[in-house]
């Protein structure tokens, strides 16, 4: 003991790194995978792409353009906070692919009776977002988050 009875102890004090390693290529390409799939999806809502149901009223530009804003800013957020290796992020992520899912699942019939390139792409969306939620929970990226 040296001098000042009263001083404070000495100490390190600086953020731990993250200490999850270098992102594995799985984590990587399946964020990858999802904003693809949102690209994709954005632009078979564009007008004329998407066929209009026989007696439906149209639905206004601008507010398919605050849905894609609103979920499409959710999806990035949700993917970069998984880039992050954050475990809770990953599991959000999950959550919300899988709500849209079970919430597009009715809309793929009524896509493929009205126009079968349409019901195609939709259906590839969600295949494509299957696989990425597989990359995340498997492998060595499932180890990453732990």
């Amino acid at each position: 003991m040296t001098g000042n009875p009263f001083r404070p102890p000495e100490a390190e004090v600086a953020d731990a790194g993250p200490g999850l390693g270098p992102m594995p290529r799985g984590v990587r390409l399946a964020c990858t995978l999802v904003l693809l799939s949102l690209v994709v999806g954005a632009v078979t809502l564009l007008p004329g792409v998407r066929p209009e149901p026989p007696g439906a009223e149209p639905v206004p530009f601008l507010f398919t353009l605050a849905v894609l804003l609103v979920f499409g800013g959710l999806t990035v957020w949700l993917v970069k906070v998984v880039e992050r290796g954050r475990n809770w992020g990953r599991w959000a992520l999950l959550a919300y692919l899988a709500l849209g899912w079970w919430l597009g699942i009715d809309q793929i019939t009524e896509d493929f009776a009205l126009s079968p390139l349409v019901g195609f792409v939709d259906m590839g969306c969600i295949v494509v977002e299957m696989v990425a939620a597989v990359l995340l929970f498997w492998g060595a990226a499932g180890r990453w988050f732990r």
